[in-house]
């Protein structure tokens, strides 16, 4: 590794290399506290070239009534014999409107005993988006206003998870694969350096600080092509197991296969014992494994490696997926 400086993409991730020997670059980011207008990120986003596509759809008022409303509860209270605990309950989720009820727990130790009052009512208009509150006590008065004034920042401005979704759904296009096991590293094709330099470009833009984003170029060497065969590898597992999940197949058992061979057997068992899914779920897996087949394939090529066993697992469980959504909407009467 060369020695980082402070504009980072001025050097290689291995010494030696030069622009026309790539194979692509290392790409790594961080995401802190930060608001923006979605329709100020959408402007941003064009102004380095990046496609509006990856700028995550407008909120909707609901979402952000109810993650609102979900961060308001907590410890009201606390001593040796009694603990007085918030927490909101919804009692009514219906075409014109939700509502949720502010409720006061208190665990009574010394009694063993626990005792419910409410104390607070919340209600969201879905038709103007409108949320209104009401206070039957007064120490329901600071959770309720705070959850207006959440309701009104989730509403109206995007968040560090939105940013985070945008780039990890920029990274995913980019064909990115993890190289660090917490998943904070990625490795991208060079053919995916325009929308790497427009992210870059991107958070650079962003108002503050929050957000910090780096790319190093990798050249292209057998060593390296060598870690990388091995993190696809890695990856295909991780998104096989992901898929099998989905599928209703124990995550816990399917995480823990350490090869492709002993995975696929397991996502075969969850496939055969499968006797109640949607006909969505399933063609999104189709869909995925597609993707991932496609993508493994990309990378053969530029590697240089023969994953043939791995693309042909992919479509052999693929088609598996299909057999058994074509049985299960049998069974079921569904055509």
């Amino acid at each position: 590794m060369t020695m980082m400086m402070k504009d980072t993409t001025n050097l290689y991730a291995v010494s030696g290399g030069n622009a026309e020997n790539i194979l692509g670059n290392l790409v790594w980011f961080s995401v802190s506290d930060m608001e923006i207008l979605r329709d100020d990120l959408v402007k941003l986003a064009m102004n380095v070239g990046l496609p509006e596509k990856y700028v995550p759809a407008p909120i909707r008022p609901s979402d952000a009534f109810r993650r609102a409303t979900s961060e308001i509860g907590g410890v009201l209270r606390s001593n040796e014999e009694i603990t007085e605990v918030l927490m909101v309950r919804e009692v009514l989720s219906a075409e014109e409107r939700v509502i949720r009820h502010l409720i006061k727990e208190v665990r009574d130790k010394k009694n063993v005993q626990l005792n419910y009052e409410k104390i607070g009512e919340i209600e969201f208009e879905r038709q103007w988006g409108t949320m209104n509150v009401v206070a039957l006590t007064d120490e329901a008065k600071p959770a309720l206003h705070k959850a207006k004034v959440l309701y009104s920042k989730y509403r109206d401005y995007f968040i560090s998870d939105h940013i985070r979704r945008l780039i990890k759904v920029a990274l995913g296009d980019c064909q990115a694969v993890g190289v660090r096991p917490a998943g904070a590293v990625y490795f991208t094709p060079a053919a995916y350096e325009p929308t790497i330099k427009a992210l870059n470009s991107l958070v650079k833009t962003l108002p503050g600080n929050a957000v910090e984003m780096h790319y190093l170029p990798v050249v292209n060497e057998n060593e390296q092509k060598q870690m990388l065969e091995e993190k696809l590898r890695s990856h295909v597992l991780s998104q096989v197991s992901q898929i099998g999940s989905m599928l209703g197949g124990n995550a816990q058992v399917l995480s823990v296969k350490k090869t492709l061979k002993s995975l696929a057997s397991e996502f075969a068992v969850t496939l055969r014992a499968q006797n109640v899914v949607s006909k969505t779920t399933a063609n999104h897996a189709i869909h995925q494994l597609h993707e991932l087949k496609a993508q493994v394939a990309e990378y053969e090529n530029l590697l240089e490696s023969n994953l043939g066993e791995v693309r042909a697992t992919i479509d052999i469980l693929r088609k598996q997926v299909r057999i058994m959504l074509d049985r299960v909407s049998t069974e079921s009467g569904v055509a």
